[in-house]
């Protein structure tokens, strides 16, 4: 699922954000790997599926790492399954991209076409 947050992101013309980007806090200590960072803007992408809820060990250490990254200015935005769902993916992406304070960009022809039969 996070493919398809790049996915998304990139129909939209927005696919320029470092994937799996590691942070690290001012004394040069990893605070952990991130799905897409926006670092100019100080924003986070994370896509969470079932784990991050249902294992309770993943849940606190998201906690940590997501507080952590807070700490340091960023903005985190979450993203679910559910996002993606076809009837709600027009809002997702509006929200996505004024979480990122970006328009979306137009394609080119090309590559437009290839996203329209999604």
């Amino acid at each position: 699922m996070e493919s398809h947050l790049h996915y998304v992101l990139a129909s939209m013309g927005l696919d320029d954000l470092e994937l799996q980007a590691d942070l690290y806090d001012r004394s040069g200590t990893w605070i952990g790997r991130f799905d897409q960072v926006d670092r100019t803007r100080m924003r986070i992408l994370e896509y969470d599926g079932e784990q991050h809820r249902t294992d309770r060990q993943q849940y606190l250490r998201d906690l940590t790492r997501l507080d952590r990254a807070r700490d340091l200015g960023y903005r985190i935005l979450r993203a679910h399954a559910e996002d993606f769902h076809p009837l709600r993916l027009q809002k997702t992406e509006q929200r996505l991209s004024a979480f990122l304070g970006r328009a979306p960009r137009p394609l080119r022809i090309g590559l437009a076409r290839r996203f329209a039969e999604r």
